[in-house]
């Protein structure tokens, strides 16, 4: 119910998440919108498929674009500003 109302009020939903985006919370997201047969475009932000280096987290999510500045970039780019 909560991503249907979400859906239907805003013009792009997000999801981040520190873990591989395939099969995470962004992937359960789709699906729950497309059981509902919901079209709202859906920005998934999340770890890439492959090995991503050991070290500091903040550096590491930010070389990752999973930083605040990233994280708002990302959603720029997606609505064309």
């Amino acid at each position: 119910a909560v991503i249907a109302e979400l859906a239907a009020n805003h013009r792009l939903l997000v999801t981040v998440e520190e873990n591989v985006v395939m099969g995470g919370a962004g992937s359960a997201v789709a699906e729950a919108l497309a059981a509902r047969g919901l079209s709202v475009p859906l920005l998934q932000l999340g770890l890439p498929d492959h090995f991503v280096d050991h070290g500091d987290s903040a550096q590491l999510l930010a070389s990752l674009g999973l930083d605040g500045n990233g994280i708002a970039e990302s959603i720029r780019a997606r609505l064309g500003r």
